[in-house]
Formats: structure tokens, C-alpha cells, sequence
């Protein structure tokens, strides 16, 4: 294993940089491949036809094939892979010739072969060469067309040519055409796969660059969100009405940071899953590297090179693992009226309704609330609504329908136009799949039906859709209305548990026994984690048994205070705390009277769950009685 290491890294030094180090062992593989492959055809030539000539010329080419590991070892590594390139097609016509020359039984066959290893040939330079390295392609393949176009010249010369000889073939001379022609595809389709490889090396180095970014971008984020977070838990209990609306412009800021760290979340997404399987490879490619080959320069190198890449595994893993708390969250039902869903999507999407002097009508027959995710119904509204815009016909007045009703304890939306349509019977097939597009005269990626498919199933439906290319079209979205979303678990482990409540928009927090610092700060995290996601006005904590932490007291208080500054500068309109009289500790009272002024009045202290619900609920129908009055 080490002397075939060692005959791959000819010529491969120190200075030279990655890409030119892959092509200089790529060129050394090759020769290797090509020699040995010649010595098995000249074995076979010996056990099929003795010891003619042109099988002793196949030793020979067999050892000039390995001339490039010695100009590679020498330090001539271009002209290693241009004498690489051009050999092979030189040996082709050469061993042609002698062939005929030394023929006992000549057949038809021996015109065609060879000039299959002509063709073969033109895969060479694309193999050594980068597509940047213009003048050695150019030369390596003009070389290769000359040798197929001269073919016949070459044999009429030595007087081996095909009528020569006595061949009496009429089409023989159209052989030529089919070989160029054949010679033409695979080296046209060789430089298409080149260069779509190496856009995407480049595409990966410029990820790999952004990625670096990126990441010094979120831990500066991270320092600054600490800085404030510091800065907030110094606050006074007793704030005055100033630094009541101070602390509502930091809830404005919080939720900005929130929609930022949102968007690097979704980077962090496709980072983590696109990386995955070069780091993967990186990886293995490392571990199969013997150290002991390398001098001591380049196994400091080697280390630090390996280090980077299990650090940039970890991360990824790391990023993986948040966006499966995330996903988990992003699932939550909420209470949904699709009226203001629709209207919410026609705001956003005035101005191009406008501009394009676009009739919407609306016919949402569903009035009462619905259970599902706000986000995902959000999306399926808004992709179907502005393709029906972006697709919209020129040749007559743009007209969209937009329809909710019930049917079969589902919900169904429509949207219908009067725009392009497609063509089903040719499209069909292909219609929701990722990156597909049918009209390619507007800009778009062809990703919002995938997502709009992938969210109804997602939903517990599915998607319909009528359409006639020049007539328009109907889609048809049917999702599931949650049945029971009062009790949505977000987290359950032994010592507590986080749900939602979706009637009442409340987010509930259960304490099953005392809780050390490890586990608070686990809940800590995932309470704080729903809380941006879902911006939940209304909390109960329930204390079944416990209050303190066994050990570490100051640590856990710590944690406390954090988890109630946290809670405090969320979107909290009002908190219900449940514990029962025997759970409560010494000097209750006093702690409740600090509680009270921590969170300005917006607590209330309850014996049972149920009373806590219904003081919630009580709140929510009082405040939206006052909002339509003011609306009235």
C-alpha cells in the first residue's frame, strides 16, 4: 500500500496548490491504468497470435505509458499529461499499421478497432486537464482529430489501406462520419460534465467561505444578545412608568434580533444538510491519509486540517440538533380564522394586485376558528395567490377567486385564474416536483408548489388541480382541522413537561418534582425556544411537587432569575401560577409579593389548573369584547 502511495504522489510537492496536486496524482493513476492495461492486451495478443509484431510493439508502448511518472517525478508535470494525452492516440494509429503489416489473416474488424481507442483517447485530456488550461486541451485535442481524419491517409501511405488490401466495402468511407461524429458527443458531453464539475467545486468553496462568515456573524449576534441579557437582569423590581416603555422598545428589539436569528436558523438548515455529506467524505478521506508518509511541515499541516474538519462536524451536528427542536415547535396548532389569512396574504401582495389592475374575489365560507400551523397555511395562501399573479394571462383582464368551505371534516381552499394554465396531459407528472418550472418568461424557481404540495400533506391533506394551457387554473388545497389542540406537547421528561394550549393561546409549563440545574436549564432553553417561535401572550406554570433545586442554590437561582427575565421581555400579557397549599415553601407570601412586582401585576397565584384556565380565558373573552367595541 505504501509503494502504491508512493508511485500516486510523484512529482506532488508542498508548493503546489490542491487542485494542481489532484491532477498531477490523477495523471500518475492514469499511466499506471493505461500501461497495465496495455501489458494484459499484450498477454492476450501472445496467447491469440504469438509473437508478431505488433504485440511486441504493445510492450513497448506499455512501457513509454509510464514515461509520465518519471517527467512527473522530474518536475515536468505539464508536459507529463500533454505526452500522456497525445501518446495514446499516437500508439492507436502506429500499432494500427503494424498490425496490417504483420497480418497472416487479415479481417474487416482490424479498420474498426483501433479507431475506437482514437475515441476513447479524446476522454484523456479532460481527465488531466482543468478546463482553464486552454492551450494544453487545445493541443491534445487537435492532435486526437488529426489522428481520426488521417486515419485512412496514414494506412493508403504505407500501403495498408482498406481497398487497398483488398476490401471491397462500399460504405466503408462513412465510417469516418459516424467516428467523428461519435468522437464529437462524447467530447462535447466530456466538457459539459467538466465544467459542471468544476462550477460546482467553486460553488462549494464560496458556501464553505459564506459559511465561515456566517458563523463569526452569529457569534457576534450571540455576544450582543448576552450583553443585553446582562443588562436586564440588573433591572429594578419596582421600574416606573418609564422604564416600563423602555422595556417595550427592548421587546420591539428582541423580537428583530428573534426574526434574525430565524433567518440564520434556515441558513443553518441547508448548511447543515448540504454539508453533510462532503464533511462526511472529508472525514474518511482523513482517516485513510498514513501519517507517517508525510514530513513533519505537513503533518502540522495534516493535524490542523483534521481538527478543522471534526470541529465543522460537531457544528454541523450541533446545527442539526436545533433544527429538530425547532421542526418539533413548528408543528404547534394554533386558532386560525382564515379570513384574516387571506386578507394578511392580499396586503402583503397589494401593490402588484394594483399594478396589474387584478380582480380578487373572496368567498370564505368557513367563519369560525380552525386549528392548524398559522405559518404553513400562511405559505399555501401565499404561493398559490401570487402565482396566480405572476402567471396571469396579457390577452384579457386578470381575475383570481379565492374560496374556503368544508368538506368531509376537512377544510378546502381554491384558488382559481383566468391566466397562462398549464398543460396537464404533458405535465402532470412532473407538476409539484422541486425546481420544475413551465413558464420560463417570468422569474421564479419553481419551488412553491413543492412547498405548497408538501405542506398540505404535511397538514394531513393533499393538493388538486384543474388547468387548460390558455384558459387558467383551479388548485385546490385540502387540510385537516386539529380536532383536540388543548394538550400539544412540546417536551415531556420525568421531572416536567412543556405544552400548548391552543383555545386559549397558552403555553403551559409543568413541574412534576424539583428540578436541578442541568434539567432547569434544559427547560429553560426549550420554554424560551417556543416562546420566539410561537410569541405566546399567555402562560400557566404548574408546581406539582417542589420549588427548590437539591444542590447548588446560587447556580440554580441564577438560572431562575434568567429564565424569568427571559419570560418577562417575551410577548407576556398575563401568567397563572398553580401550586397547591402543601407544596408551597417557607415564606410564600413574601415570595408571591416579589413575584408580583417582577412582573408588574401581569401574575396571578391559583390552587388548581382549572382555575388558572379559567382566569386566562376569562382575560382573553374581556379583551376581545373591549377590541370590538373600539371597532364598533
Amino acid at each position: 500500500m505504501n509503494i502504491g502511495l508512493g508511485i500516486r504522489e510523484l512529482g506532488v510537492s508542498a508548493e503546489m496548490d490542491n487542485s494542481t496536486k489532484r491532477y498531477v496524482v490523477i495523471s500518475n493513476i492514469l499511466s499506471i491504468i493505461i500501461a497495465a492495461f496495455t501489458i494484459v492486451v499484450g498477454i492476450a495478443g501472445v496467447s491469440f497470435f504469438g509473437t508478431i509484431s505488433s504485440v511486441k510493439l504493445a510492450f513497448v508502448f506499455a512501457l513509454i505509458f509510464s514515461f509520465p511518472l518519471l517527467f512527473n517525478q522530474l518536475g515536468y508535470t505539464n508536459a507529463s499529461r500533454l505526452f500522456l494525452s497525445l501518446v495514446v492516440s499516437a500508439a492507436s494509429v502506429l500499432l494500427s499499421i503494424v498490425d496490417k503489416l504483420d497480418y497472416q489473416l487479415l479481417e474487416e474488424f482490424q479498420y474498426f478497432e483501433f479507431r475506437l481507442m482514437l475515441i476513447c483517447a479524446g476522454l484523456v485530456p479532460f481527465i488531466v486537464f482543468k478546463l482553464s488550461e486552454k492551450k494544453y486541451l487545445f493541443l491534445s485535442l487537435l492532435f486526437n482529430i488529426l489522428c481520426l481524419l488521417l486515419y485512412d491517409p496514414i494506412h493508403n501511405f504505407f500501403n495498408v489501406g482498406y481497398y487497398q488490401l483488398g476490401f471491397i466495402g462500399p460504405n466503408y468511407s462513412f465510417l469516418n462520419f459516424m467516428v467523428l461524429a461519435c468522437f464529437s458527443i462524447m467530447v462535447g458531453g466530456s466538457y459539459f460534465l467538466k465544467a459542471s464539475y468544476e462550477g460546482y467545486e467553486n460553488d462549494n468553496e464560496t458556501l464553505i467561505q459564506k459559511l465561515s462568515d456566517q458563523a463569526k456573524e452569529v457569534v457576534d449576534t450571540n455576544v450582543l444578545i448576552s450583553e443585553q441579557r446582562a443588562i436586564l437582569a440588573k433591572e429594578n423590581t419596582q421600574l416606573n412608568k418609564e422604564l416600563i416603555e423602555k422595556n417595550n422598545q427592548l421587546v420591539l428589539t428582541n423580537d428583530q434580533l428573534i426574526q434574525h436569528n430565524n433567518d440564520l436558523q434556515q441558513f443553518s438548515y441547508t448548511v447543515s444538510h448540504n454539508l453533510r455529506g462532503p464533511v462526511a467524505s472529508l472525514l474518511g478521506i482523513a482517516n485513510l491519509v498514513d501519517e507517517n508518509e508525510l514530513n513533519e511541515q505537513n503533518k502540522t499541516l495534516f493535524r490542523h486540517l483534521q481538527k478543522s474538519v471534526v470541529t465543522l462536524d460537531a457544528t454541523i451536528k450541533d446545527l442539526g440538533n436545533i433544527i429538530d427542536i425547532r421542526n418539533a415547535i413548528s408543528k404547534v396548532k394554533q386558532r386560525i380564522h382564515l379570513q384574516a389569512e387571506v386578507d394578511q396574504v392580499l396586503i402583503l401582495l397589494q401593490n402588484e394586485i394594483n399594478q396589474h389592475q387584478i380582480e380578487v374575489l373572496t368567498d370564505v365560507q368557513v367563519s369560525e376558528a380552525i386549528y392548524s400551523v398559522k405559518a404553513m397555511v400562511n405559505s399555501i395562501l401565499y404561493n398559490l395567490i401570487s402565482n396566480a399573479i405572476k402567471y396571469r394571462s396579457t390577452d384579457r383582464e386578470s381575475m383570481i377567486s379565492i374560496t374556503a368551505y368544508k368538506k368531509n371534516q376537512l377544510i378546502v381552499i381554491e384558488v382559481s385564474d383566468n391566466g397562462l394554465g398549464i398543460d396537464l396531459a404533458q405535465n402532470k407528472e412532473k407538476l409539484f416536483g422541486l425546481y420544475k418550472r413551465f413558464h420560463t418568461h417570468v422569474d421564479g424557481k419553481g419551488l412553491g408548489l413543492f412547498l405548497v404540495k408538501l405542506q398540505a400533506e404535511s397538514l394531513g391533506g393533499k393538493v388538486e388541480i384543474e388547468s387548460k394551457e390558455g384558459a387558467g387554473s383551479t388548485f385546490r388545497v385540502w387540510i385537516s382541522n386539529a380536532a383536540d389542540p388543548g394538550h400539544q406537547v412540546i417536551m415531556d421528561k420525568e421531572w416536567g413537561q412543556l405544552y400548548f394550549d391552543a383555545p386559549r393561546n397558552t403555553g403551559v409549563v409543568v413541574w412534576k418534582r424539583a428540578l436541578l440545574v442541568d434539567e432547569f436549564q434544559d427547560f429553560f432553553h426549550r420554554c424560551k425556544e417556543f416562546g420566539n417561535a410561537q410569541q405566546c401572550p399567555n402562560w400557566i406554570v404548574e408546581i406539582r411537587q417542589g420549588t427548590k433545586a437539591e444542590k447548588k442554590d446560587e447556580e440554580y437561582d441564577r438560572v431562575r432569575m434568567q429564565f424569568a427575565n427571559e419570560m418577562k421581555r417575551t410577548s407576556l400579557k398575563r401568567m397563572g401560577y398553580v401550586i397547591a397549599p402543601a407544596n408551597e415553601p417557607p415564606n410564600f407570601e413574601h415570595y408571591k409579593e416579589q413575584l408580583t412586582a417582577f412582573y408588574q401585576g401581569r401574575i396571578k397565584f391559583f390552587e388548581t389548573l382549572d382555575e388558572a384556565q379559567q382566569w386566562i380565558q376569562d382575560e382573553v373573552n374581556a379583551e376581545m369584547e373591549l377590541t370590538e367595541k373600539r371597532t364598533v
